[in-house]
């Protein structure tokens, strides 16, 4: 096997654990803040919300940090620090004692975190050119599938072993992703410190493509924000249009929510084939409309498996957006320099993921689902517009 392949295969294996240890937490968080101590709801909600949050916004910050160190010190390197400290931020979990410190450890998470980005980075410099496409989407299936089933294992480990072992079994599978990557991952990468640029205006200044690629930024934003403003409502959506008192409605959301990264995760790896084929600005392009035109509906739907054949239709839209945009950043950027491109994209894509959590509720509230569902419509239709009109 090739070293680039061997590589690609110990990116997707650990970008899946990395997911699964960031999501896992997800179903278990109030009922851990509840052994914490906590047994008021509007606290309990308080802290939950808090908790998740605060890393995203911590890692949209700190990723252009890690890029340039990955540029400066090689991609390897960043893998080796991100599944070490997540395996120790998660044990650290499993013995905080109150809220305060879990939310600590949760800012130290987002601090750390960043495997998926640096795989990213790593695959796309070591792939030829002509396999970008394809290993690019076998790592977004990859991570998808930990995302997806993360809440079920956590879910799933916390009735048998109880929460706090629940992150101990995280951190010990995030230690084998830490041995793996050491022992088995070859990076041809040679860093140049010294032809780095130092600063913003300075990389601005060395990429040729930069109008292009704040396109893709742009596009990515809306993507993630998209994606979130959507899926925090979805349980509400579901309890205003069944009838009332409906059994197992918290089940038939996560079935509805789930739909579309099931359909994510299947047909990644196809359209990162696709991408490799025709390009991915094509790809881009009828991905955007694809999901404009599929999110429409959802806002007349009047049963749950309605909007959840929807929702996985979307699924197969939003499966070439992620691969499109990371092989055009891929093929359009220096490659001594993508590291600090690819972390750029990735705190706009999480910048997007905690403003379209928040907005989306508080748009939802003033204009109703109908409206949120046409506003998140009309953003993928305006941005393939522009990605059309604008992206060569």
């Amino acid at each position: 096997m090739p070293a680039w392949q061997r590589t690609v295969y110990v990116c997707l294996f650990g970008a899946f654990l990395s997911a699964t240890g960031m999501s896992q937490i997800a179903p278990i968080l109030p009922l851990y803040l509840h052994d914490l101590g906590l047994s008021d709801s509007a606290e309990v909600a308080y802290w939950s919300g808090l908790a998740m949050g605060i890393t995203y916004v911590i890692v949209a910050l700190v990723s252009p940090f890690w890029g340039r160190l990955a540029d400066k010190k090689g991609r390897k390197l960043i893998l080796l620090r991100a599944s070490f400290g997540m395996m120790l931020c998660n044990l650290l979990i499993g013995f905080v004692h109150t809220p305060l410190q879990l939310v600590l450890v949760r800012m130290a998470q987002g601090l750390v975190s960043g495997f998926f980005s640096g795989s990213i980075t790593l695959v796309a410099s070591e792939t030829p050119e002509n396999r970008t496409g394809w290993a690019l989407g076998l790592l977004v299936s990859s991570n998808l599938a930990g995302s997806l089933l993360g809440p079920l294992i956590g879910g799933y480990l916390a009735g048998i072993f109880g929460i706090r072992i629940t992150f101990f079994i995280t951190a010990t599978c995030l230690g084998l992703a830490f041995l793996l990557v050491l022992f088995f991952v070859h990076e041809n990468y040679k860093p140049q410190p010294k032809a780095l640029p130092k600063g913003f205006k300075e990389l601005k200044k060395q990429l040729p493509y930069f109008k292009e690629l704040t396109i893709i930024a742009v596009s990515t934003f809306i993507y993630a924000m998209s994606m979130m403003s959507l899926q925090p409502i979805i349980t509400v959506y579901l309890h205003d249009i069944m009838p009332p008192n409906t059994p197992h409605l918290a089940l038939i959301a996560g079935f509805v929510f789930s739909s579309t990264g099931i359909a994510q995760m299947l047909s990644s790896s196809f359209c990162g084939k696709l991408i490799d084929r025709i390009g991915p600005r094509k790809i881009l392009i009828a991905s955007l409309l694809f999901t404009a035109i599929i999110t429409v509906p959802q806002a007349y739907v009047t049963s749950a498996w309605q909007l959840a054949v929807l929702r996985f239709l979307m699924g197969f839209g939003l499966a070439g957006l992620l691969p499109a945009l990371n092989t055009y950043i891929s093929t359009h950027t220096p490659k001594a320099l993508s590291g600090q491109v690819f972390s750029y994209n990735q705190s706009t894509q999480f910048l997007g993921y905690f403003l379209g959590s928040v907005g989306g509720a508080t748009f939802m509230g003033l204009f109703g689902f109908t409206a949120l569902f046409w506003a998140t419509a009309g953003l993928f239709f305006l941005n393939s517009l522009w990605v059309y009109a604008k992206l060569k």
